[in-house]
């Protein structure tokens, strides 16, 4: 599994728990980093289904600036936002939150034939995801 696709996987964890929990600021500041390391991985539906979950709790967000996720990571605005997030958490750290929270069992294994992307947008598209859509809609 390549790095980005494994920096997906957990910051898409730390989401979903985040959602689970109700903490709704993180949960959207974990999606915004799914979505980068995802179109870095070539997972543009990860980081569009991101962007999506994020203007839903957040109309007015920066990310709704910009058509696609892919556009606003080529935009000079969007930029120090993302540093600044990257800054709040990075992959190292965002790793730790896991094993402190004792979630990283639930990520696929490395070795597994299961892909990524898919997991993720799996996961990202349970009934508390779309439950949460329609609270907000």
């Amino acid at each position: 599994m390549r790095d980005h696709e494994r920096a997906m996987l957990v910051y898409a964890k730390l989401a979903d728990v985040s959602q689970q929990k109700q903490q709704f600021i993180g949960r959207d500041k974990f999606l915004i980093l799914t979505a980068a390391v995802a179109c870095r991985a070539g997972w543009l539906e990860v980081a569009g289904r991101c962007r999506e979950l994020v203007l839903v709790h957040n109309r007015s967000h920066l990310v709704g600036n910009f058509e696609t996720f892919a556009d606003a990571l080529r935009s000079r605005e969007f930029e120090p936002f993302l540093k600044r997030l990257e800054r709040f958490c990075g992959y190292e750290r965002a790793e730790h939150l896991l094993q402190q929270l004792d979630f990283e069992t639930d990520l696929p294994d490395e070795s597994a034939d299961q892909n990524s992307g898919e997991h993720v947008l799996q996961m990202l598209s349970t009934s508390q995801w779309r439950h949460r859509e329609t609270d907000a809609g």
